[in-house]
């Protein structure tokens, strides 16, 4: 047996950096204008944003099927048998359930999970998932490490400009409107509790008081005897990353680790600008970042 960490661009990951890691890599699809871009390989968070400020409203889609079997295929020839899969959530992409059909035609084992987010959790569990593959445990443990961090995990964002949801299918163009009009900034939250699909956790007037909302609920989720890694990431949002830092650290442990990092471009797209997310899993053991 022989086995190969794989995940998508849901990570934020580029191509290079999974290769640094030995991890198979996939980027998830952005088109701007009808013009095709591969996340991770030609795309970067900060050229989106730039997309975006120019009015375009970006579609995103799963990794092409070919790039997928051609994937497989070069692993198969050097000797990988399993495959352990670790794609941002199946309620909002169908991309896990692909590439298990992908492996399945081509005769490879998967061992895969729903973590029911994206973003820096995706790619907090997929880094694991490799420094244990390297560490020698066998893919069932790697697997039942992540779905334990993946259950004590949650994502929260809040968008500023509600059209892109709209858009997106998230929100209805009138349902934006009326929030629009009356500065409401709506918390959505992705994880277990909302079965990895986006939900409104809570509606309020601020941005201030969203931040606020979302750190309080997940000091409330927080197990006390964990430690904890928090992702603060913006799409050109400054000062809701300074309000969100302050808010961690005055309403969580001291023990818990803040990383800042830019909206990776396939969230953004439905995010829109201006949006910030705060994110946390259980720190796995052996993983630093």
């Amino acid at each position: 047996m022989k086995a190969k960490v794989i995940t998508d661009s849901g990570s934020g990951l580029t191509l290079k950096e999974a290769n640094d890691h030995n991890i198979g890599f996939l980027p998830l699809q952005i088109t701007v204008d009808g013009e095709l871009f591969l996340d991770g390989y030609n795309l970067d968070p900060e050229e989106l944003y730039q997309y975006m400020e120019e009015g375009k409203m970006p579609t995103t889609s799963q990794p092409p099927l070919l790039m997928q079997e051609d994937l497989f295929e070069s692993l198969q020839k050097d000797g990988v048998t399993d495959l352990i899969l670790v794609n941002l959530s199946t309620g909002l992409s169908g991309t896990n359930a692909t590439l298990q059909a992908t492996a399945k035609r081509l005769g490879m084992k998967v061992h895969t999970l729903d973590i029911c987010t994206t973003l820096f959790v995706q790619k907090y569990l997929a880094l694991a998932a490799a420094k244990m593959l390297e560490e020698g445990k066998e893919p069932e443990e790697i697997i039942a490490v992540l779905q334990d961090a993946a259950d004590h995990s949650a994502g929260y964002l809040i968008p500023d400009d509600l059209d892109h949801l709209a858009a997106g299918g998230r929100l209805t163009p009138m349902a934006a409107k009326l929030g629009g009009m009356l500065k409401i900034k709506p918390v959505l939250e992705v994880s277990p509790k909302t079965q990895g699909k986006v939900d409104v956790y809570q509606k309020v007037r601020t941005f201030s008081k969203a931040v606020k909302k979302a750190v309080e609920q997940i000091k409330e989720d927080m197990d006390p005897n964990r430690e904890y890694e928090i992702l603060i990431t913006s799409c050109r949002c400054d000062q809701g990353v300074e309000a969100a830092v302050a808010a961690v650290q005055e309403t969580l442990p001291e023990t818990v680790s803040i990383h800042i990092d830019p909206l990776y471009a396939v969230i953004a797209v439905h995010t829109g600008l201006g949006s910030l997310g705060i994110q946390y899993v259980p720190k796995i053991d052996g993983v630093e970042l």
